[in-house]
């Protein structure tokens, strides 16, 4: 009858304390152990959907990059001194709907300095403005799909460009 009620106190007390004890005795993760993963698991995936938003479409896509052909900038007839040297193309001349862009710019140096720097990478850079801002710009796309390929292009030399959608 000892024995009997020697099992049952075990079972009762492995009931009681809950499972983590016999998962710590075996080496499997405890209940603390599967918390701290979920909270891991959820702060990557935060950091993920925070890198993604709708006016930087940061895409991984290992298609090949759309024909030279395609990828022409915007003529220089349309475009405009500031008065410092630097041509800007206004947004209205644009004659793409899809950019490739390398930053974002208030002064002039700082435009002419990355169209110095991202000379090469897809095509002629060039710099155009908008919401007070001189964007320059590395390429220009009909559609998503081929801004989506040059951009995986484009992040080997330039990890910061990212695509643009003209409205």
């Amino acid at each position: 009858m000892d024995k009997k009620m020697l099992a049952v106190l075990a079972l009762a007390a492995a009931l009681i304390s809950g499972c983590d004890w016999i998962r710590a005795k075996l080496d499997m993760p405890t209940s603390e152990d599967i918390a701290k993963k979920k909270e891991l698991i959820a702060k990557k995936e935060a950091a993920v959907s925070a890198t993604v938003s709708a006016d930087s479409l940061k895409v991984a896509d290992s298609v090949a990059v759309a024909s030279e052909a395609e990828n022409k900038a915007p003529s220089q007839s349309n475009t405009v001194n500031t008065g410092s040297g630097l041509q800007l193309t206004p947004r209205s001349g644009l004659d793409k709907t899809y950019y490739i862009i390398v930053g974002a710019f208030k002064t002039d140096e700082l435009v002419s300095k990355s169209l110095k720097d991202n000379e090469g990478i897809l095509e002629t850079p060039f710099a155009f403005s908008g919401n007070g801002l001189k964007y320059v710009a590395i390429g220009g796309y009909e559609t998503l799909e081929e801004a989506r390929k040059a951009l995986v292009q484009a992040h080997a030399k330039a990890p910061e460009a990212w695509v643009w959608k003209k409205k």
